[in-house]
């Protein structure tokens, strides 16, 4: 719903900066000379296109939370990963730690997202808009808390784990002894069940922070036409 108030407000705009040549400096060309001046963005768009950087970065981090789940589909079998004795464990930790840290930023920019809604609604003296981002607020922390409390003590404490990825471990260094590499077929199964594991959890996760921002775009979308400037252009 925001993206289509958005998308609705700011096309005009961005439709009237589109001439011939605008990609000459891509292709190394000569920026044609009789190009039209663009004009200036209206208060109205102005408005709205500081919105649509804020809903970018949100979006942004939720298709890198979904990225997650291909990086996470098959270890890759490169030579460059055997020489520098990269294991499937590696693999896999290092995927789930970069998740871990997406949430945290999707946190973060939920949060300074909703703290610039709260200054419309402070300089509106909109109470309701004020009730409905501390309602936000809420519901952001308590459906992100867990991930992002990983997140931290990973980084500030000791590093993060799991009972699958910890049998994980000990049997990637167990079976890099000659004498025990006959158990590198259950050091395969335990791979296969801790990825089946955590392609669950991340399929679970990102499914309810979709719905998370969804949510939150939606609640925003009503205070920010609430309290936008004059100069609507609808389309």
């Amino acid at each position: 719903m925001l993206w289509k108030t958005i998308h609705a407000r700011i096309l005009d705009f961005l439709k009237e900066g589109i001439h011939p040549g605008m990609l000459n400096p891509v292709f190394g060309l000569p920026v044609p000379k009789d190009v039209p001046k663009h004009r200036g963005p209206s208060p109205n768009e102005r408005y709205w296109l500081d919105w649509f950087r804020e809903f970018s970065e949100i979006n942004n981090s939720m298709e890198r939370l979904t990225h997650s789940l291909v990086y996470l589909s098959s270890y890759p079998k490169s030579k460059a990963f055997h020489f520098h004795r990269l294991s499937e464990a590696d693999w896999l930790r290092y995927h789930i730690e970069a998740y871990l840290n997406e949430v945290y930023i999707l946190h973060e920019r939920l949060t300074r997202f909703l703290r610039k809604i709260e200054k419309v609604g402070i300089a509106a003296r909109d109470k309701s808009a004020l009730n409905s981002v501390n309602k936000l607020k809420a519901v952001v922390t308590a459906s992100l808390k867990n991930v992002v409390r990983a997140r931290g003590g990973h980084v500030h404490e000791q590093r993060f784990d799991d009972t699958e990825l910890a049998n994980l471990g000990s049997l990637v260094l167990i079976t890099k002894s000659s004498e025990l590499r006959p158990l590198r077929t259950l050091r395969q199964l335990q791979y296969l069940k801790a990825l089946q594991k955590w392609r669950r959890q991340l399929l679970a996760n990102n499914k309810e922070t979709q719905k998370l921002c969804e949510y939150v775009f939606e609640e925003a979308n009503t205070i920010l036409i609430r309290h936008e400037p004059p100069g609507i252009s609808r389309n």
